[in-house]
């Protein structure tokens, strides 16, 4: 799952608001844990906004001027994030010119994240992405003319709840009955997210090629939030998941979690001076991506497997290929190493791939990503990239076994542990000379 288990899907909360109109939402995430500062999430510590759809209604007709028809709570983190849809003839906000049909995404961001800075650098990034051609999230003005701001909430806790998950996270939690917190609205970005898809040779490829073309389109971007980004997701905080490894319950599990940060100190630290930094997005994941059905005139290229494969199918009965169309959260984004965000991915993609084999998804998103400008990962990179998806197994169910145990009726925090122990054990234990050669013959055979 993405951010831990960001693949687990808790049930959305949805307050109807006229008649009886449902919208239709895919359950998108943001992830929190992060600091523009230094400071990093605590074991013990409640960050997350306990605020129902109700009071998240207030916030968008108060701050923006616009009157919501429904409202449709997303997945998150330690954040809330509550699809609304408004009423086309009701805008108060003479900084918004139309209404959009899709609608929009409240965000309420934690209360450790909204003391840094970092949103002001999410929102150059999604402004320079949106010129360079790629779809993402943009924020919308309020009715003062700022794209964010910073409210005290007093949460919510009504006998009769429209929210029932959050009255509940609220009793349990024993938080504080109000918190400062960044607010903002960012456009609806229609899209089928990608683990609703079947993973194709052919979409692995796309995803390497799109995650290489977003690292070239921000090269030469610096801003100050992006230099001090410190955050538990980090693959440079991986020494730190032994402070969170007491929410795993099992032994050996533990066990196997410490040996991946043992191997991270001895095999990815020492080398980081090799590694090629620029900005990177940080949690680019089957979560955060939206596709479509590709052009057909694309077609699919010649590629290679170790094993044989069925004929792709999805839930939906869809045999189609699929493209990136749309590239959400840019939560984690930080000046980095761009082998994170290949490992990230390829973590991701072997989590949920069906078709493909795990052992070989690596192959095809290395093959996609080093297709644009010849970009290849150097000597020391690739020696240390089996470490690092590792690693960023171990950061996701190690984070969210112990988030779960903070809010333990958000099963969207368990979704990588369905798959992703059984996935990392034989991952981890098969030889770094076995791996890579399968992942050299699909690469080679793509060059073709």
């Amino acid at each position: 799952m993405s951010k831990v288990a960001q693949t687990a899907s808790s049930s959305s909360t949805a307050v109807d608001l006229e008649d009886d109109r449902r919208i239709d939402a895919t359950g998108k995430t943001n992830a929190g844990g992060s600091a523009s500062d230094g400071a990093m999430l605590q074991p013990g510590r409640q960050i997350r906004p306990m605020i129902s759809c109700k009071a998240a209604v207030e916030l968008v007709e108060r701050l923006y001027g616009l009157q919501v028809l429904n409202v449709k709570e997303l997945n998150s983190y330690d954040d809330r994030n509550f699809l609304v849809k408004i009423d086309p003839q009701s805008k108060r906000n003479p900084f918004l010119e139309d209404v959009r049909p899709h609608g929009y995404v409240l965000k309420v961001l934690n209360s450790m994240d909204s003391c840094k800075n970092h949103i002001d650098a999410e929102h150059a990034i999604q402004r320079i992405l949106s010129t360079k051609g790629f779809n993402c999230p943009q924020p919308i003005l309020n009715i003062k003319g700022q794209d964010k701001s910073i409210e005290d909430i007093v949460y919510d806790l009504p006998i009769e709840s429209d929210d029932k998950k959050s009255t509940a996270e609220f009793q349990e939690s024993g938080a504080i009955r109000h918190g400062r917190h960044v607010v903002r609205l960012l456009t609806f970005v229609p899209g089928r997210l990608l683990v609703e898809v079947t993973y194709t040779p052919q979409l692995l490829r796309r995803l390497g090629r799109n995650l290489r073309s977003m690292h070239t389109a921000l090269e030469g971007f610096r801003h100050p939030a992006l230099e001090q980004h410190r955050s538990i997701w980090s693959l440079d905080s991986v020494p730190q998941l032994l402070g969170f490894t007491s929410a795993i319950g099992d032994h050996e599990k533990r066990r196997l979690i410490e040996d991946i940060v043992e191997a991270y100190m001895k095999e990815v630290v020492p080398k980081k001076n090799r590694f090629q930094k620029g900005v990177i997005h940080g949690d680019f994941n089957e979560q955060n991506i939206l596709v479509r059905k590709a052009s057909l005139s694309e077609g699919d290229d010649s590629t290679a497997s170790s094993q044989p494969r069925p004929q792709p199918q999805d839930a939906f009965g869809d045999q189609s290929e699929h493209e990136v169309c749309g590239i959400l959260d840019f939560g984690d984004t930080a000046f980095s190493f761009y082998l994170y965000d290949v490992a990230i991915l390829i973590m991701y993609a072997m989590l949920d791939s069906k078709v493909v084999d795990f052992l070989d998804v690596g192959g095809y998103v290395l093959a996609g990503y080093m297709s644009v400008d010849d970009r290849t990962l150097n000597e020391a990179e690739f020696e240390a990239l089996k470490v690092c998806v590792a690693s960023r197994y171990a950061q996701s169910l190690t984070m969210g076994a112990y988030t779960h145990s903070l809010n333990p009726t958000n099963e969207y925090l368990l979704m990588s542990s369905k798959n992703g122990w059984t996935q990392l054990k034989t991952f981890w234990t098969t030889p770094k000379d076995q791996l890579y050669d399968r992942w050299r013959i699909i690469i080679d055979a793509n060059r073709q």
